[in-house]
């Protein structure tokens, strides 16, 4: 007579298997969770540096040069809001819109010199585009305060090179050409007072950017009521790439628009490049973990040729013994998970607060001087995907060496 076995209980059999002594605490079980948890821990962390790369160059990019930035090749017109009003009709999600001019000089101060871009913007409207309170570090970024000295706002970077400190004050030389003969060049000497420093986001822009009134910019640079262009912002900055493409497309020829991506292309391109190539390279280190996995379900199989047995003996049939050793498997798979995330997470924190601490950035190269690492819901999905996908392929070969397990051989010594 045959025992009807109930078969519901299968996650609990594999469950209560997985947590005794001959599997979880013998063999090379835990080697092959640690591996395991390795594996995923490498991965949470090299997936959220490169998307925390990504996201803290955009960042940058968009708080201290807008989304998009449009230029006129030639003369600027002189009614700047009928340009706003045209590109407000062309893209409605515009939410701020504000004129700037660069200017190349010379800072000096305290004996010492240095090529900085002179950035003027119009104060007035600058905080409905560019988000320049939240890189303040120290002093302010509010350039509208009454003073005797024009007020200017500067790098970290090249703060620490002049020696420059909150009010401090410093001079910048620009080349003026001469109207009459464009060889010729004279100095025209522009002095400014710290109102605050800046953390940039970007190295380049810490070792050289000076921002300053537009008015005072146009008044040293003797360029008249000229300015570059309009930085804009939308509501979006992922929209940025196809607002930009609709305004060169309505505006024409005289204006140039770039967005916030276009000056840092190569480097956008690097990273979505990069990205899988690491994802996948780094899962080799799941791949050797999950050999570990299937070699030691397949010991655990050889070990429990009895326990086998009995349970085909009392109705369990071969579909069901490779469920009891998958769910073993995936059980494992689960915990090293887990494990490699909350190690991941950990290890996140101490990147952090090494590249504060030691700078394992190098800016030169990098273009930025620190990393915000960005755990992505897409990364740990992705990562939660593949690494359960991985652990279920290795249980296939010891369920199927179980489950061919003839019951009358699996108890012929006992």
């Amino acid at each position: 007579m045959k025992i009807k076995y109930d078969k519901s209980p299968l996650l609990w059999i594999a469950l209560k298997l997985f947590l005794s002594k001959k599997t979880l605490f013998g063999g090379s079980a835990p080697l092959a969770l640690f591996g395991l948890i390795l594996g995923v821990a490498s991965l949470v962390v090299s997936m959220a540096v490169m998307s925390g790369f990504e996201s803290t160059l955009q960042t940058a990019m968009t708080d201290v040069s807008g989304h998009v930035q449009v230029v006129k090749r030639s003369r600027f017109p002189d009614n700047w809001l009928e340009l706003e009003e045209r590109i407000k009709k062309i893209e409605p999600s515009l939410q701020g819109a504000t004129r700037f001019v660069f200017v190349e000089g010379i800072m000096a101060h305290g004996g010492q010199i240095s090529g900085v871009l002179l950035e003027g913007i119009d104060k007035a409207r600058v905080n409905s585009t560019l988000r320049l309170q939240s890189r303040v570090q120290a002093g302010s970024a509010d350039i509208s305060v009454p003073s005797d000295v024009p007020l200017a706002l500067i790098g970290s970077g090249l703060a620490k090179k002049m020696s420059l400190n909150v009010g401090d004050v410093f001079r910048v030389v620009l080349p003026i050409a001469d109207a009459s003969d464009p060889s010729n060049f004279q100095r025209k000497v522009g002095t400014f007072k710290v109102q605050g420093i800046l953390e940039l986001g970007k190295y380049d822009w810490n070792e050289r950017f000076v921002v300053t009134d537009l008015a005072t910019a146009q008044q040293v640079a003797m360029i008249g009521e000229r300015y570059t262009g309009l930085m804009l912002r939308f509501k979006d900055p992922t929209y940025a790439r196809q607002a930009g493409f609709h305004l060169s497309q309505t505006l024409g020829a005289p204006y140039w628009i770039r967005d916030w991506r276009d000056s840092n292309e190569n480097l956008f391109d690097a990273v979505a490049v990069q990205r899988p190539a690491i994802f996948f390279v780094v899962s080799v280190i799941i791949f050797v973990a999950a050999f570990n996995i299937s070699s030691t379900l397949l010991v655990n199989v050889v070990q429990r040729y009895k326990d086998i047995a009995i349970l085909k003996t009392v109705g369990l049939s071969r579909k069901d013994v490779i469920k009891i050793f998958t769910f073993q498997g995936l059980i494992m798979g689960a915990l090293g998970l887990a494990g490699g995330f909350v190690l991941g997470l950990i290890l996140c924190v101490l990147f952090n607060f090494a590249q504060s601490r030691l700078g394992l950035i190098s800016g030169a190269v990098y273009r930025v001087d620190s990393i915000e690492v960005n755990v992505r819901f897409v990364d740990t999905l992705a990562i939660c995907a593949s690494t359960m996908l991985i652990c279920f392929l290795a249980t296939l070969a010891p369920a199927r060496r179980g489950a061919d397990l003839n019951p009358m051989e699996g108890l012929r010594n006992e």
